[in-house]
């Protein structure tokens, strides 16, 4: 959507699905993501707040299988991964070699920004109707006055969880964001650095792929 080049580079685009910049780009990508995503884990296990609240299987209702992710478990993962999903979006827009730069891509800018600003202001605000429509930041209408909240003026089914809701504390809440951000920031640096950048232009040099001759 961001429109060709002006000019054409000096190599064409690698047409090998399986070659080694694809192979490179795509396993960076996941593989900086689950790292992320198994130390937002050990983050969580580490926090007064959530020890003693983990989810308890014994004392879930299986049957009521759409609320079985009323736990902080499923919530930070939820943020964390929907962070992931939105950022790669961005991520497959800096082929700019061949392409016109990327912050020309107007169109997908403008939806990125709108979705992580959306997805923010779900993990930094206090309980509201838009969290709890995603069961996000939320809880039964006792749980949240418990915590200091105004009761809700809107239906809330009961959470399934021994603490009836999974409102992450407000300064945990900056932590997590801060850290999904710097997931963000690091898939977003091996795209510019790595795939599209300096470090491809040196193993080119040095390591030049074998192309097919072809004789006319």
């Amino acid at each position: 959507m961001s429109g060709p080049a002006e000019r054409l580079a000096p190599s064409r685009p690698t047409s090998r699905i399986l070659g080694p910049q694809m192979l490179a780009s795509i396993g960076g990508i996941v593989m900086i993501n689950w790292v992320f995503s198994v130390m937002s884990y050990v983050w969580l296990f580490t926090q007064d707040w959530f020890r003693c609240n983990e989810q308890a299987a014994s004392e879930v209702n299986l049957n009521m299988w759409w609320l079985l992710g009323d736990n902080y478990e499923s919530s930070i993962l939820s943020f964390v991964c929907t962070y992931q999903v939105i950022n790669n979006g961005l991520l497959v827009n800096y082929g700019y070699l061949h392409r016109a730069k990327w912050y020309k891509n107007y169109t997908l800018l403008t939806l990125w920004a709108f979705l992580i600003a959306f997805i923010s202001y779900m993990l930094l605000a206090d309980p509201n109707r838009v969290g709890c429509a995603f069961r996000l930041n939320c809880g039964t209408p006792s749980a949240l006055e418990k915590l200091g909240y105004k009761s809700p003026s809107w239906y809330i089914e009961p959470y399934i969880n021994v603490i009836q809701h999974n409102v992450i504390p407000r300064a945990a809440r900056y932590k997590l964001w801060g850290y999904c951000l710097g997931n963000m920031a690091a898939t977003n640096l091996w795209q510019i650095f790595v795939i599209n950048g300096p470090v491809r232009r040196l193993l080119q040099k040095k390591k030049p792929l074998r192309r097919l001759k072809v004789k006319l």
